[in-house]
């Protein structure tokens, strides 16, 4: 109550007197008060609870509450005085905290204080802001006095007592992070208070930018998001993450992500995780492991890391996707043990056998295409390394391929090789050039198996394809001519009217990955898209492999088979393979667009069958020329049209001798007057495998007979080396 009988502020008598209600009147009239007393007399009042707290907590809670009614009554008639008393209503204390709720297992503030204290309302926040100043401040306690509060409140007097004011962005930003020091679980009342200093701090921000920036700087490095039961620092977070990755990395709670989304990216939650944030994390588990080996547990989620995380980011893209950190990734090992990619090989080829023992396997639960775009070598690249000079663990094979850029190029050389039978020339005239008497193309229609080849990017290349044996080995000089994009070994010899020169490359016509194989030891592989060949990059698109023994033809059987051994010597020998470029590979191409078909090779044959005779004629070298296809079905080889010439002996040496001086006076770079004329002459028989038997007259000359009936434009232009070539030219009469 607000007065006590002991503070004499009552009348006193009986119903006979003073208690009488018509006395009691006059008194009113007279000046005594009722409902209402002075604000003097109030704050008096006010500061009287105080008093009586200390002996009586409930007395204290009615006063408390009649004084607010009475401060509400004043208000509601716009009391002219109530400014007046505002500041002594607000810090004078007089109202009750609230106390710990059941089962609220943090600390509360308002238990730091004794039952009997009551606090100004300067010290206090009401209810609705419990959950965002709880632990760090008292709350009003609004219940009845009967429950030691000070009942209901109106929103008029709180606004007098200045108890409608917000918790400070500070104090919200210190409750959080009290709230996140609690781990021994999460209870409802923990999850609400994040929740309340959430949403504080997310309506904040958006209003002021000065709030935005104390918030970022606060909570950028706190453990303050609400995790499966946990708190945890916005770098662990991103709002995709879809595989269990705890307690590393957690996906931001879909309530979040809808409700306080500006607030978590600002201070540092990412959209998604990074191959760097996953990195680190195998990093973490190695470091706490040390030497030991990571459990069944760390090796579960050391795999979802790798194979759904890190390969869900590079599955689309390129190998330098991830090149700062290309092979330094970390994968478990067959003994759970983390190490980095590149000192693993991954064991995608059991019948392979690698020498070394110190060779440590990739987990096979891990992926073979992950492991090898992060570093892993195949084994079947770990058991190429002796068969190349210089080779890396990223690489297979010593470097090789034509230097320039190619797919630009190549398109122009394209313009000026016409397809169709020309291509089959340009390797006749190279095999004669490398002084080979047999030249055989044969078309293969045939798929070949992918198991025991190099790796899955070379599967395409196992379909058909047109190859062509000539009985002559590479020599180390064609091999690096034919390397050189718009020149070969030819440059310091036009005698050698194609020999692995510019004209090669007309082979890119029909294919995007030519490659041959050379005295049954060296396979070497363009790859101008450095798509195919393993280990073939933009800078040496192609691979050469040397010195290859049975380990090597038995481990990659179904590529070494692709060269026709089981048909072909190839001891002292080479065979071409240009496998056709079929829809797919058209749709990527740089080179051409064209698909190349069965159809389109059988025609090249054709018109090849159909010059028959003349194949032979002007050639230095070469003796017989065959066209073959291998069964589909079957496998055997199907001689469809064969060619011979026949010379004598004397003929072939004077064949030989004539072409020797030609290339002597090349070499020697002799003027035109210089050059000496020659001439021979010899007889060809011809035949075929379709019994056409001819005889033909053959005669090659070289050199100037009349030099002043040349022009002095030729002669200059010879002399300047604008003009290179040499005067050579002959004729052929059939005469039988």
């Amino acid at each position: 109550k607000l007065y006590d009988n002991k503070d004499g502020r009552f009348p006193h008598g009986t119903f006979q007197d003073y208690l009488n209600p018509v006395v009691l009147v006059k008194l009113v009239q007279l000046g005594m008060m009722k409902d209402d007393i002075l604000w003097e007399d109030l704050i008096e009042r006010i500061e009287s609870v105080t008093e009586i707290n200390k002996s009586d907590h409930i007395a204290a809670c009615f006063r408390s509450s009649i004084i607010l009614s009475l401060i509400d009554e004043k208000l509601k008639f716009r009391d002219p005085r109530a400014k007046e008393f505002a500041v002594k209503c607000q810090t004078t204390p007089f109202l009750p905290f609230l106390t710990k709720p059941a089962g609220f297992s943090l600390h509360w503030k308002g238990n730091d204080f004794k039952m009997e204290n009551m606090f100004a309302a300067t010290d206090l926040y009401i209810v609705e802001h419990q959950d965002s100043v709880c632990l760090l401040h008292p709350v009003l306690n609004e219940n009845s006095p009967s429950f030691k509060g000070c009942g209901s409140i109106s929103l008029a007097v709180k606004d007098f007592l200045g108890l409608l004011k917000k918790p400070s962005i500070n104090l919200v930003i210190n409750q959080l992070k009290e709230v996140a020091k609690s781990f021994d679980g999460i209870t409802s009342y923990q999850e609400n208070i994040t929740n309340a200093c959430y949403k504080s701090l997310h309506e904040a921000m958006l209003q002021n930018d000065i709030t935005k920036t104390i918030i970022i700087t606060e909570l950028k490095h706190c453990s303050f998001i609400l995790v499966e039961n946990t708190y945890i620092e916005p770098t662990k977070v991103s709002f995709h993450l879809n595989f269990e990755a705890a307690p590393y990395l957690y996906s931001l709670p879909n309530k979040y992500k809808n409700n306080f989304r500006e607030l978590f990216e600002s201070v540092g939650v990412k959209y998604s995780f990074t191959v760097e944030d996953f990195a680190l994390v195998l990093q973490s588990i190695k470091k706490e492991k040390g030497t030991k080996q990571i459990t069944e547990n760390d090796f579960q989620l050391c795999r979802r890391i790798i194979s759904e995380g890190i390969w869900g980011l590079i599955r689309e893209k390129k190998t330098e996707f991830c090149e700062k950190m290309y092979g330094d990734i970390l994968l478990p090992d067959t003994n759970l043990a983390l190490l980095p990619a590149k000192s693993l090989c991954y064991n995608d080829c059991p019948w392979i056998k690698v020498k070394d023992t110190a060779v440590k396997y990739c987990h096979s639960d891990i992926p073979r295409e992950v492991a090898v775009k992060l570093g892993a070598v195949p084994k079947r690249h770990k058991a190429s390394e002796r068969y190349a000079s210089n080779i890396c663990f990223t690489t297979l094979g010593t470097e090789f391929g034509q230097k320039e850029k190619l797919t630009s190029r190549i398109k122009s050389i394209l313009n000026a090789y016409p397809s169709e039978k020309e291509i089959l020339k340009e390797l006749l005239q190279n095999a004669d050039d490398a002084k080979a008497t047999e030249i055989c193309f044969v078309f293969g229609p045939r798929h070949h198996p992918l198991d025991r080849i190099f790796d899955e990017r070379w599967a395409p290349l196992q379909g058909p394809a047109l190859c062509v044996y000539n009985n002559q080995p590479f020599t180390e000089d064609d091999i690096r001519g034919i390397q050189n994009l718009g020149k070969g070994t030819k440059e310091g010899n036009p005698c050698k009217t194609g020999q692995y020169g510019i004209g090669f490359n007309s082979v890119y016509h029909i294919t995007d990955c030519p490659s041959f194989m050379s005295s049954n030891d060296i396979l070497c592989i363009f790859d101008p898209h450095a798509k195919y060949a393993p280990g073939a990059t933009s800078v040496s698109p192609g691979r050469m492999f040397r010195d290859l023994d049975t380990d090597f033809k038995i481990q990659f059987s179904d590529v070494l088979n692709l060269y026709l051994g089981n048909y072909f010597k190839l001891d002292k020998a080479t065979m071409f393979r240009f496998p056709l470029r079929n829809q797919e590979m058209a749709k990527s191409s740089e080179i051409s667009s064209v698909p190349s078909s069965d159809r389109m090779v059988q025609n090249f044959l054709d018109k090849l069958r159909a010059d028959g005779a003349e194949l032979l004629m002007f050639l230095n070298h070469m003796e017989k020329v065959s066209v073959c296809e291998i069964d589909k079905t079957t496998g055997s080889l199907n001689v469809l049209y064969s060619v011979k010439g026949k010379i004598t002996d004397g003929d072939r040496l004077k064949r030989k001798q004539f072409h020797g001086s030609v290339i002597e006076s090349v070499s020697k770079k002799r003027q035109l007057r210089e050059i000496p004329v020659q001439q021979i002459t010899y007889t060809m028989d011809i035949e075929d495998s379709e019994s056409n038997l001819t005889t033909w007259l053959i005669c090659n000359r070289s050199g100037f007979s009349a030099l002043d009936k040349v022009s002095k434009n030729v002669l200059s232009a010879h002399k300047n080396e604008d003009i290179t070539l040499s005067p050579r030219g002959g004729v052929a009469a059939c005469i039988i």
